[in-house]
């Protein structure tokens, strides 16, 4: 895991985003006491852009009622 100070985040932040989008961690120190770890989300963990949730409300029907909470799950989840 890659180190660098608060000094440095301030003056080269492009740097630790270009470090982050390669999916390096990054760990912050603060006149030298480790202060946090920076990691990368993942995006290919997380719900992609053509994901059916994101057209969801296009399948609404404007005269029906809302669903509950658990319909929603139910549709989405299948519990």
């Amino acid at each position: 895991m890659k180190t660098i100070s608060t000094s440095q985040l301030r003056s080269r932040t492009r740097a630790l985003v270009r470090t982050l989008e390669k999916g390096a961690a990054v760990s912050l120190t603060y006149r030298g006491y480790k202060l946090a770890n920076i990691w990368p989300l993942k995006s290919k963990s997380g719900v992609g852009a053509d994901d059916p949730l994101y057209r969801f409300h296009r399948l609404a029907d404007k005269a029906a009622e809302p669903l509950t909470d658990r319909q929603i799950d139910r549709l989405v989840y299948g519990a």
